[in-house]
């Protein structure tokens, strides 16, 4: 958006709730709950003018992509007639439909009920999804005046006709996904290992071994990082109960499908004349999806790979690491040879090991490590 655009003048309908859905606005960009595919706007990526122009004037759809936190949230709150405003997550939920709504900004749910197939069964995920398509069908005013505390209660009608589309069936993205995130629990579990080694020997294991995988390695940058706010990253990786470990590793991976998704389509956003925002309730997933795009220098008001991992890691290891990122992810050392890419059989095999690899975990502790782990204690292996 120039800098003259950022004096568009836009006239809404009369009755059209504009203070409100600007303060919705705000408080969602406050929130941080948003990642842009896309450079966003000098005024501002939600300002009410910038959505406006970007569609009626430049020709481009702007979509949402919500993760399951927030998309099982607005399903609830269609099934209910209500929310629970004081849980931070489902305020912005609320919030973030209401100003869909109002914006004509569409929402994509994504992976979000893949995820939920695959953990609960078709039956909820089918169920989940009939609400959500009620909670998306249209009752701006509903949802602005709820969002905004002018009232407590909506009725947005029955649910959608069920799906019968099949949401157990593992994605193939996933499938990946989970072998580089039991490979990098496997890492992370192994004694005597630096982060910056286990970092490092990802990416080799990536490049050699299995298949480059961009977001899954910034996920997983970020859970290495000595000064990142890791918690939730991998979920009870060393807990006593080793199927948690797994189940933790298995939530990370569709973490990474989000993203990953995320990058697929701003790759083909420009010919589908699409903006794309990551919408979570998860911030450090928004701060790894807000580095996705990054290039080797700042550029465009952004800055470098290296500075946005500054906040995880010290700058020499930060600078490393990101050197090491474009080296593996050069796409001219692909020019002669096919890029990596494992067949399912392969892909079995490699589940099946690194689950082993969880599963057999800790191999030998200390009675004073046995038992901080038997009293719920997340000791880190030494570095």
């Amino acid at each position: 958006m120039t800098e003259a655009a950022t004096q568009y003048v836009v006239q809404f309908e009369e009755g059209f709730p504009r203070a409100e859905v600007e303060a919705l606005g705000a408080e969602l960009m406050a929130a941080g709950i948003l990642a842009p595919g896309f450079i966003p706007p000098s005024a501002g990526l939600l300002r009410l003018e910038a959505i406006v122009y970007a569609t009626d004037e430049q020709g481009y759809d702007t979509v949402v992509l919500p993760d399951r936190n927030l998309v099982s949230r607005m399903a609830r709150v269609a099934r209910d007639g209500h929310a629970e405003l004081r849980d931070k997550t489902t305020r912005s939920a609320v919030a973030l439909m209401a100003y869909c709504q109002a914006m004509q900004v569409l929402l994509e749910p994504s992976i979000a009920f893949h995820e939920l197939g695959f953990v609960s069964g078709n039956s909820i995920a089918r169920e989940e999804l009939a609400w959500f398509r009620a909670a998306d069908r249209g009752a701006v005013l509903d949802w602005v005046a709820l969002a905004a505390g002018q009232k407590d209660r909506v009725a947005l009608g029955d649910p959608a006709t069920l799906s019968d589309f099949d949401f157990e069936k593992p994605l193939m993205r996933w499938r990946r996904n989970y072998v580089v995130a039991l490979k990098a629990a496997e890492l992370e579990l192994t004694p005597a290992t630096a982060p910056l080694e286990r970092a490092m020997a990802l990416l080799e294991w990536m490049d050699k071994d299995f298949v480059l995988a961009g977001p899954a390695a910034l996920f997983v940058s970020m859970y290495y990082g000595p000064k990142a706010a890791r918690a939730g990253l991998f979920k009870q990786l060393r807990s006593p109960d080793r199927q948690a470990a797994i189940d933790g590793a298995r939530n990370a991976a569709w973490d990474m499908t989000h993203l990953s998704d995320f990058v697929v389509r701003v790759t083909k956003a420009e010919e589908q004349r699409r903006r794309y925002i990551f919408a979570s309730g998860d911030l450090s997933l928004v701060r790894i999806a807000s580095r996705l795009f990054l290039g080797p220098e700042p550029a465009d008001g952004l800055p470098s790979l290296e500075q946005g991992l500054r906040e995880w890691w010290s700058n020499k290891d930060a600078e490393r690491l990101a050197e090491a990122v474009f080296a593996r992810f050069d796409i001219e050392r692909f020019k002669d040879r096919p890029l990596p890419n494992p067949p399912p059989e392969s892909i079995d095999s490699l589940v099946a090991k690194g689950e082993a690899f969880v599963r057999a975990w800790p191999f030998r502790i200390s009675p004073s490590d046995r038992s901080a782990l038997a009293s719920g204690g997340q000791r880190r292996a030494s570095s």
